[in-house]
């Protein structure tokens, strides 16, 4: 489970990095893009009982 839990942790933190960079540009598609992928990530970690705080934001309600 630790190499899940890793690639989870390097894959969010990239697309965080991504997001950022598509918000700085004013890159609006790009941006939506990126939220899609951080909202399949919170809901990927959801179901696997994982906690990646730097998810919160991108959880369902």
């Amino acid at each position: 489970m630790t190499e899940f839990v890793d690639q989870i942790r390097k894959r969010v933190s990239d697309a965080l990095h991504d997001l950022d960079q598509a918000r700085a540009a004013g890159d609006d598609y790009a941006a939506q893009v990126h939220t899609g992928e951080l909202e399949s990530f919170a809901r990927l970690a959801t179901e696997n009982g994982l906690t990646v705080p730097e998810l919160a934001p991108f959880r369902a309600a």
